[in-house]
């Protein structure tokens, strides 16, 4: 180009063409001609040089403050575990009162920051076909995860979330988490947020016992969690095995909760977890803006609707249980996540039973003659379990 615009500046001045002749020439217009060589004429020999075709002035330029505030949230999110993607700094500025610039405008400036890997190869949120309450406490999601402190014991951490508006309802970390624990949990969660409408958790014998001790196409005991649903009249919802899908929400919870967990002084005991996790509860529903949600809190998306409440669910009957007493006069039934032990006596083994079973209260019947042969109400505080009073012999 250089080259060229020499050539046509000098046909001009030096070779006596003509404007329109030169044009010809070298296929070009005669106005940029002109302009070539009343450049010339300004500039002497600098008019040989290509120009820039940027123009002198971007009014849609990203102002120098707002990039640097842009960068500034990057590393700041990035530092505290917190998500720092180009939407999450978008509903930061916004918060801030700060003129928004596009998607693409802070990704091509974190990019250009060297902040940012491009990942064309992830699914685009746009194709996932989820499922979302309507309501607030329509659903409430539970699960449990893993965390290592800082000696390398392992401690467990439970938590619920609202479907609707993925507000965190309770959050708290445990040695080990056992049926005790869910069920003092969600008894809090639900005196201070009111109960919902349905549970969906996985299989794990915490949630229920449907898939324990199985016996035939005998029912297990349900534990006392599932004994709580039923009696606040929540319906319980577990996912199919082996398909942690069911619970996205809460398994996509899980990666915020250690990303941020990660960015943070490894706690040394379970208290000084609690107290992490009470910190990160505040920040996930208050301050951090949620992608799932329109870059809402929320907290906020939870208190826009009014709740849904529990629907009555239809009383169970007895459940029936088919068993055989053993040679040392004992049945055996799992009650409240343990095996008790029912002293028949030595004068029923081999005798086949059937098991009426409501919650504490059990009644044992001859199965071939249908004599009334026990009754226990089970004492949750031992194993072995003596008759409540002798019916008949």
């Amino acid at each position: 180009m250089k080259i060229k615009n020499k050539a046509i500046i000098l046909a001009v001045t030096q070779g006596s063409m003509s404007t329109k002749a030169t044009a010809a020439h070298f296929n070009v217009t005669e106005r940029w001609v002109q302009a070539l060589v009343r450049r010339y004429l300004q500039e002497g020999d600098n008019a040989f040089e290509s120009r820039s075709k940027r123009p002198l002035t971007s009014p849609n330029q990203t102002p120098p403050e707002t990039r640097d505030r842009i960068l500034q949230l990057r590393s700041d999110l990035v530092s505290t575990g917190l998500d720092a993607g180009a939407d999450s700094i978008r509903a930061y500025l916004e918060n801030e009162g700060i003129l928004v610039p596009s998607r693409s405008t802070v990704h091509r400036i974190l990019r250009q920051a060297n902040t940012v890997i491009d990942q064309p190869q992830k699914r685009p949120n746009s194709s996932l076909n989820r499922f979302v309450a309507v309501l607030p406490n329509e659903m409430w999601q539970a699960d449990f995860t893993h965390w290592t402190l800082a000696d390398g014991t392992d401690a467990e951490v439970l938590d619920f979330i609202d479907d609707h508006s993925r507000f965190l309802i309770s959050l708290r970390a445990y040695r080990r988490v056992t049926v005790r624990n869910v069920v003092e949990q969600f008894s809090a969660a639900c005196e201070e947020h009111g109960r919902p409408q349905k549970s969906l958790t996985d299989n794990g014998l915490v949630f229920t016992t449907r898939f324990a001790g199985r016996a035939g196409n005998e029912d297990p005991a349900k534990n006392q969690f599932e004994k709580l649903l039923h009696r606040w009249d929540v319906q319980q919802i577990n996912g199919s095995p082996n398909h942690p899908q069911t619970q996205g929400k809460i398994e996509r919870f899980h990666r915020t909760l250690k990303q941020w967990l990660r960015a943070q002084p490894r706690a040394r005991s379970v208290q000084t977890l609690n107290k992490q996790l009470t910190q990160f509860q505040q920040i996930y529903n208050h301050d951090r803006p949620h992608r799932a949600i329109k870059r809402k809190t929320p907290a906020s998306v939870y208190s826009a609707l009014p709740k849904a409440t529990p629907v009555p669910q239809p009383q169970e009957d007895y459940r029936i249980r088919n068993d055989t007493v053993d040679k040392f006069g004992k049945l055996t039934i799992r009650y409240d996540g343990k095996l008790r032990h029912l002293g028949m006596g030595a004068t029923y083994s081999g005798i086949p039973v059937r098991m009426m079973v409501d919650d504490r209260e059990i009644t044992v019947i001859h199965r071939k003659t249908g004599e009334i042969l026990r009754y226990f109400e089970i004492d949750v505080s031992k194993n072995y379990q003596k008759p409540t009073k002798r019916l008949s012999k």
